[in-house]
């Protein structure tokens, strides 16, 4: 920057990976063009904020382990911005090694699930895992079902095209499009649904509602391909996004505004309800659209169109509903010498939607996305966070807003991201499933858009 050029002031609104990121490439400019300053509404920064430290039962004397909520994983293939930071930053992550069960829920709430079907990741344990009950016969015809419908699917997501307004003039739903390939219903309510609404973390419905593009594209990028997780917990990556960072905490933020070339952030003090404004040059709203709705006029509409839902994830210890298939699973696990106990992962369904029971190896359950009740007498810590979903009416608004095409002399157009030096960044804020890997890519179309490096691009290209 020129030595007598002022530097500009930026108000990030929000600290989920998405604004912490966006946060750290700007304060971090190597033209030193920026001051930043953070918002966040909790009384501490919330990339980790719903997240719980549990202590292991078996050793009382270890230091409590850190538990991820949502727990977070990451592919090969899908997230390799995300992956690039990791390794820029130094933050160890490893492939952990699950058992995922699949069962229906029974109608009879003092009854135990029974899984239908036990995978490995990685095929990990071989011979496969055969659940309890079922026969070798109907077992191998299983597998091999499933061998089937699998594979016709992989092939359907890079040879059949779902259909799109771009292609075709027409958005093609997930419940349209594996109609057109006619997926097997039995595999779609049994094994498709349950694990890609595990990952979307929604109901059935909603997920079938998502663009057809969405679970294609994640489909054809994580085919094959390692999943990981954070050692330690996301509360690294959260210590060295927000080194040295400014912010305010315990503010709520009640309105963003233009105020000719300037933009005005009004907040109000969680804590004494006092009032405050302040004009930057530029904000980022880091936050969910619910909220940008509320807070920026331009975008109240629009954003009444992107789908949300509030999910729960809960950290107890009522073992009643997985006991018996918990003990089953274990029967069959085999270890070799050195060896970490894998993870197991019970997927439970009912008609409508799917939980996923995480058996923590300090003694505890995960449970995200709740559907069956569980004793209250044994829940240790909840956590509660704003989901965002898609449909295929949001994936052509959100398009239209990050779009760099404007059309001249159409005064009804929608706003575009960057108009008036207001930016939109998050999960939802591209063209693809709602997760870490959008936070990385909508922050990075930030920092080109004001001619800031990005430093694990550049580390990654020598």
């Amino acid at each position: 920057m020129e030595a007598n050029e002022p530097r500009k002031n930026v108000a990030v609104i929000g600290t989920g990976m998405a604004g912490l990121v966006v946060a750290y490439m700007l304060r971090n400019d190597p033209r030193r063009r920026f001051e930043v300053e953070v918002f966040e509404k909790q009384d501490k920064l919330s990339l980790d904020s719903a997240s719980y430290n549990l202590a292991n039962q078996n050793d009382g004397s270890a230091k409590p382990e850190r538990l991820d909520l949502p727990m977070r994983t990451f592919a090969d293939g899908y997230y390799e911005s995300l992956k690039r930071m990791y390794d820029y930053f130094g933050i160890p992550y490893d492939s952990l090694r699950f058992i995922y069960s699949l069962s229906i829920l029974p109608d009879n709430a003092t009854r135990q699930t029974s899984p239908y079907y036990m995978h490995s990741s990685n095929n990990h344990q071989l011979p496969p895992l055969r659940p309890q009950g079922l026969s070798w016969t109907g077992w191998l015809i299983e597998v091999c079902y499933l061998a089937i419908c699998y594979y016709w699917f992989k092939a359907c997501c890079f040879f059949v095209a779902p259909k799109t307004v771009e292609s075709s003039g027409t958005e093609e739903s997930l419940r349209q499009y594996v109609k057109r390939i006619m997926l097997p219903n039995y595999y779609v309510k049994h094994y498709f649904l349950p694990v890609f609404a595990s990952v979307a973390t929604c109901s059935h419905d909603a997920l079938m509602d998502f663009p057809a593009l969405d679970l294609v594209g994640y489909g054809r990028r994580t085919f094959r391909k390692k999943h990981y997780t954070v050692l330690g917990g996301v509360q690294q990556v959260e210590k060295k996004l927000s080194e040295d960072l400014t912010y305010k905490l315990g503010v709520k933020v009640t309105a963003v505004e233009n105020i000719g070339t300037k933009v005005q952030v009004s907040w109000t003090d969680t804590h004494d309800g006092q009032s405050s404004s302040q004009l930057f040059d530029h904000v980022v709203l880091a936050v969910t659209p619910d909220v940008v709705g509320a807070i920026f006029q331009p975008l109240r509409s629009a954003m009444n169109a992107v789908p949300t839902t509030t999910v729960q994830s809960v950290v107890h210890r009522d073992f009643s509903r997985i006991q018996d298939s918990s003990r089953c699973l274990w029967a069959q696990v085999s270890l070799n010498h050195g060896e970490s106990a894998p993870h197991p992962l019970h997927m439970c369904s009912n008609a409508a939607a799917t939980e996923t029971v995480h058996e923590h190896p300090s003694s505890a359950l995960i449970t995200t996305y709740p559907i069956a009740p569980i004793d209250s007498g044994k829940v240790l810590y909840t956590a509660t966070f704003t989901r965002v979903l898609r449909s295929c009416t949001s994936r052509q608004i959100l398009n239209q807003i990050f779009s760099q095409q404007k059309t001249g002399g159409d005064k009804s157009q929608l706003w575009r991201n960057g108009d008036g030096n207001v930016w939109l960044v998050g999960g939802w804020c591209w063209d693809g499933m709602v997760l870490l890997e959008g936070c990385l890519s909508s922050a990075t179309r930030v920092a080109n858009a004001l001619d800031v490096e990005v430093p694990w691009m550049k580390e990654s290209s020598l």
